[in-house]
Order: C-alpha cells, then sequence, then structure tokens
C-alpha cells in the first residue's frame, strides 16, 4: 500500500538527451515527501534500537529523532531515490543499458528534492534495407572423394598394430620403446617406461626421432635433446635432458579390408553401402548446416553495413567481458590458463563484441518492426527435445531450465531463428 502515494509526488522535470545513446532526467518530489516517509523509517528504528534505561521499541520518538537524525534521513533519501528513479524511468519509457549514475540536489525538510540520473539507453535504429538482401547459396554437393576419405579415417580407427618383421624402423612403423631420461642438472629423473610410438609422424623430440630411425631391434643409444618451451608437462618445458633408448620391437598398422564385415564392426547389422550412405547423409546436413551459418552471416553482415547508428559504450564493454570470460572457461577446460591479452587482441574482443550488440539490436528491431514473436510450438519441441535427452518430464525440464537461467536463453534463441527465417524468405537468393 504505502508504495503508492509515491506516484503522486513525484515529478520528472526534464529529459535532457546527452547523446543518441545517453540521457539525464531530471526528477523532483514535492516539499512534503521527506516528513511523509519519516513516520515509517522511525518507527523502524524505535523497534529496532537499544536506548539505555528502555524495553526495545518504547522509546520515545522525540529521543529517536534526535540520536539517529542522519541515519533516518539517509533511509529516506535512499527509498526516495530508489523508488524514484524505477517510476521515473517507467514514466519516461526509457530502457536503460547502464547502472545510472546519481548526483543527489540539496536535502531538507520542508523543501522540494530532486536528483539526477544519467544512464546509457538503446539507441533509436531507424530501420532499413531489411528485405531483399541479397544472398549467393552454396549447393551442399557430396563428393564421393569426400566419402572414400571419411571411410580411410574410419579405417584408420579401426586398424590393429602387429609384429613386423623388419629390424630397422622406418616412417611409419610403431617402436615400442622403453625410456627413461635425467635432466641436464640432475634435478628431475624419470624411471624406465614403455611407448609404443609412430615414426616420422612428428610427435616425438627431434634427436629422438633421428636415432630411433637408425636404431635396429634390441640396441640401446643415450641421446641428449630439449623439451620444447610448450611442453605440456612445465616443470619440463624447456630443459635439456638424456635419455637412455632401447628399440624393444617394430609393429605395423593392419588396416582392416573394406567390406561388410568391416561395415559390422561400425554398426551391428550394417552393410558397407549402407555406410557410405549414412556418410553421404552426414556431410550432406553438415555442408547445410555450414552454409546455413554463412547465410545468416552474410545476413547479419548487410544489416550492419546498411543500418547505421550509435551504440552506447557500456553496452559493448558488457559484451567484451563476456567474450573473455568464455576464452578463460575455454583454456581452462584446456586444463591451461589463458594467456594475457595483447593490445590487438584487446582491440578484436571490442570489435567483435560491437557487431554481436549491433547484430542483436537489429535483429531485435526487425522482430518488433514485423510483429514476430516467440512461437510456442517451436519452444514446447525444444523443451520436448531436451527433457528426451535428460530422461526427465517436461516440467521437471522447465524448473531447471528457468533455474538455470537458460530458459531465456532458450527462448531468445528461438525467436533469433524466427527472425533468419522472415529475413531468408524475403532475400534474393542467387544459386
Amino acid at each position: 500500500m504505502q508504495e503508492n502515494h509515491h506516484h503522486h509526488d513525484l515529478n520528472v522535470k526534464k529529459i535532457d538527451k546527452l547523446s543518441p545513446t545517453r540521457v539525464r532526467l531530471t526528477v523532483e518530489y514535492d516539499a512534503g515527501a521527506i516528513s511523509r516517509h519519516e513516520a515509517s523509517v522511525v518507527n523502524r528504528y524505535t523497534q529496532g534500537a537499544k536506548i539505555p534505561g528502555f524495553r526495545p521499541g518504547k522509546a520515545p520518538v522525540s529521543l529517536i529523532k534526535q540520536k539517529f537524525k542522519e541515519e533516518i534521513l539517509r533511509d529516506i533519501v535512499s527509498h526516495l531515490l530508489e523508488v524514484g528513479l524505477s517510476e521515473a524511468i517507467q514514466k519516461s519509457n526509457l530502457s536503460p543499458v547502464s547502472q545510472p549514475q546519481i548526483k543527489v540536489g540539496e536535502v531538507q525538510e520542508g523543501k522540494p528534492f530532486g536528483f539526477e540520473a544519467e544512464f546509457d539507453v538503446q539507441p533509436e535504429i531507424e530501420l532499413k534495407n531489411y528485405k531483399n538482401i541479397p544472398l549467393t547459396r552454396k549447393p551442399a554437393e557430396v563428393k564421393e572423394e569426400e566419402v572414400d576419405q571419411t571411410l580411410q579415417n574410419l579405417r584408420d580407427r579401426l586398424s590393429t598394430l602387429e609384429p613386423d618383421t623388419l629390424t630397422q624402423p622406418q616412417k611409419g612403423s610403431f617402436a615400442v620403446v622403453e625410456v627413461s631420461f635425467e635432466l641436464e642438472n640432475g634435478e628431475d629423473k624419470q624411471e624406465k617406461q614403455t611407448h609404443t610410438v609412430e615414426v616420422g609422424a612428428d610427435r616425438l623430440l627431434p634427436n629422438i626421432e633421428k636415432e630411433i630411425l637408425k636404431m635396429s631391434v634390441g640396441e640401446s643409444r643415450v641421446v641428449e635433446d630439449v623439451f620444447p618451451a610448450d611442453y605440456p608437462e612445465k616443470d619440463l618445458s624447456g630443459k635439456k635432458a638424456k635419455f637412455d633408448l632401447k628399440l624393444l620391437e617394430l609393429k605395423k598398422k593392419v588396416l582392416p579390408e573394406l567390406n561388410d564385415d568391416f561395415a559390422k564392426q561400425l554398426k551391428e547389422g550394417s552393410n558397407l553401402e549402407a555406410i557410405k550412405q549414412e556418410i553421404r547423409d552426414n556431410i550432406k546436413s553438415s555442408k547445410e548446416a555450414e552454409a546455413r551459418r554463412d547465410e545468416r552471416q552474410s545476413l547479419v553482415d548487410y544489416l550492419i553495413e546498411n543500418n547505421r547508428f550509435e551504440v552506447a559504450q557500456s553496452f559493448v564493454q558488457g559484451q567484451s567481458a563476456q567474450l573473455v570470460q568464455w576464452m578463460e572457461e575455454d583454456w581452462k577446460k584446456r586444463g591451461m590458463k589463458m594467456p594475457a591479452l595483447k593490445a590487438e587482441d584487446t582491440k578484436q574482443i571490442q570489435e567483435r563484441a560491437e557487431r554481436m550488440v549491433r547484430s542483436s539490436l537489429l535483429l531485435r528491431e526487425v522482430a518488433t518492426k514485423e510483429n514476430i514473436s516467440l512461437d510456442p510450438e517451436r519452444l514446447k519441441q525444444r523443451i520436448d527435445l531436451i527433457s528426451t535427452q535428460l530422461g526427465r518430464t517436461t516440467e521437471e525440464t522447465e524448473k531447471l531450465l528457468a533455474g538455470r537461467d537458460m530458459l531465456d536463453k532458450i527462448k531468445d534463441e528461438i525467436l533469433t531463428d524466427q527472425v533468419f527465417d522472415f529475413l531468408l524468405s524475403q532475400a534474393k537468393i542467387r544459386n
């Protein structure tokens, strides 16, 4: 109930447009605003204050007012600012995209109380050139050599290593090597370990690779080499070591024959022709997905080039921070720490962030102009799909997504898809 009378004593005196993306509101409460809010704040202090000689809540109001004069006034002003700012923004039909900077006027009981709030807002976009966007559509053709290459990779995955009759390795041989090493200054050593390595695949330190190619089965050698600077084990990176090598055995890779038996290994009950068809379908759908991404990128590039407007820097900074956070998480997933950003990295991130902000504002503008709203059927299908993947009911999934702030993200994605569908339906497509 208490909130209602704010509506009568608040006046938005003026709205200054400082730039296309920044405004300043000048707001004023009438002369009685401070005294009208005093009673409830004083009451709160009376209930909680510990005053010697009085039971809690029983101290006289005049004493409370005198003792907590500054705190009471501060609380009233803080309350008026919070309520007033939100109401002034609503009255002015503005949507801030940055934290308001507030300048408070003079505070005196019995006099009007005012403040100024300055903040960034969404730019006004005069949307044009969004229909008949020229697009070139790439056909998703599947070449037979792509199918063959995929089959080769699959054969490689199902290959086996079998003993070789060679006594000296060649490029492509698999050497079973016993290796131990000691760092140059003796600070670290590794006891004997056995590894199977492909010779000539550039996976070994260069000196070791060179020596293994000269060794015969059963032979031992001592080799010096340096661990590379980007070696995953940080304690060893860039350090010189002495390696004891012994070539125990040579093996060769044996690829399975391309026939129906090979197909059954990949998928029970299948045959070679069916596997080839599945590969064709997968390549086709992957090329179609790539073509869709390219088309979307072309649409966004065209919209940005043909619709110029100013963007609030706070918006771009927020998006840049988000990009840096994603990069850090990506490095973390790979078990590494992200290197410090150079000036040109920061510049690229900011440019990318600005394009992301522009494209999202333009797509939202298309949605508004064309009355495109979220398709509940698409949302239902997406949630049903996620429910199936998680093995939960639709209700449980919705609750889970809402709890993790994922539901709004999914709604955004679907609406974006709908806007792209609209733009594509209006585009001038050349094949």
